[in-house]
């Protein structure tokens, strides 16, 4: 009888660890479908009773990556893209905000090869699905810590593009989502599908919000209590108020989950607040000396607080 017991319990470990196997190959063709798959297409993201349809159209050439987004309801909305180089247009605003993207964190792409998602989520190949007409495989992504959510991914089982993605809690509550309604993968698409449809006038502001990257040795800050997983992908020094000193940036990700700290001098207009989040997005603000410390990204608000309070000036 112990013998069967140790035999069942081997297959059952041997079950798991093919499953796990099977689940981190899907993500890594997605993360390579990302990186190198031109598409276009129409996706629903919602959030907290929130829906917003949207545009995009992305092609992938020997120049690096094209992309175009756009709202198609409520406030208009454009977002081209060329690499990291960024023009948002706001038609009610006449304005147009320059920045740079962080690659990293764009829908599908990983910061490391999947297998290293395995050392902070479980991962399970659960099951099959369509969505926007297309055949997909469903990827569970569990939290092994309370520092952030869920994932479940919808992998296009054609390409590997990512088709749906749904940030749940532990208790399996869905925080966020957003699903294609119709995908169309190749470049065979009308080219002026990236071209900005505004036209501005000199009547428009131009904001640049890029800021200039940084090394972590040209800032006096480090950040000691960051939950285990969590790279930095970007560092800058921009200026987030018209009149104010320049603040530090810095971005986090773990992979799928992302986290921005922002350090910036208090001015006379920053408060201690209380942590709160709208929808993925949580929000977490402390003080530091003369210096407000903020911390926003798409996970549970105590790993904002860990991070935000884990920012501490460097020793000299």
């Amino acid at each position: 009888m112990k013998r069967l017991c140790w035999v069942i319990a081997g297959w059952l470990l041997i079950s798991a660890l093919a499953q796990a196997e099977d689940a981190f190959s899907w993500l890594q063709k997605m993360n390579q479908a990302s990186r190198s798959l031109s598409f276009s297409g129409i996706f629903v993201y919602q959030s907290q009773g929130r829906t917003e349809s949207s545009r995009i159209a992305r092609l992938i050439d020997g120049a690096g990556e094209h992309e175009r987004l756009e709202t198609l309801e409520g406030t208009p909305r454009e977002v081209i893209r060329f690499n990291e180089d960024v023009r948002c247009y706001l038609p009610a605003e006449k304005l147009i905000v320059l920045d740079r993207a962080i690659l990293a964190r764009q829908p599908g792409r990983l910061v490391s090869k999947a297998a290293a998602l395995g050392e902070i989520y479980d991962a399970k190949l659960t099951g099959s699905g369509r969505i926007a007409g297309r055949d997909a495989r469903i990827v569970n992504l569990t939290p092994r810590d309370e520092w952030r959510y869920g994932h479940e991914l919808w992998i296009d089982a054609a390409t590997g593009l990512l088709l749906k993605a749904r940030l749940l809690t532990g208790d399996a509550g869905l925080v966020e989502q957003f699903s294609f309604m119709e995908m169309a993968p190749g470049a065979d698409f009308d080219h002026e599908q990236l071209r900005a449809r505004s036209s501005p006038t000199d009547a428009w502001r131009v904001i640049n919000a890029a800021g200039e990257s940084v090394s972590p040795e040209e800032i006096p800050w480090v950040f000691r209590k960051l939950p285990a997983g969590f790279k930095q992908v970007s560092l800058v020094r921009r200026k987030l108020h018209a009149d104010g000193a320049a603040a530090i940036h810095a971005a986090f990700s773990d992979g799928l989950a992302n986290v921005s700290v922002f350090i910036e001098p208090t001015s006379g207009r920053s408060s201690q607040n209380m942590p709160h989040s709208t929808g993925a997005v949580g929000i977490y603000r402390r003080l530091a000396g003369s210096y407000q410390v903020t911390a926003m990204g798409e996970v549970p608000v105590a790993a904002l607080k860990r991070v935000a309070e884990g920012v501490e000036q460097r020793r000299k």
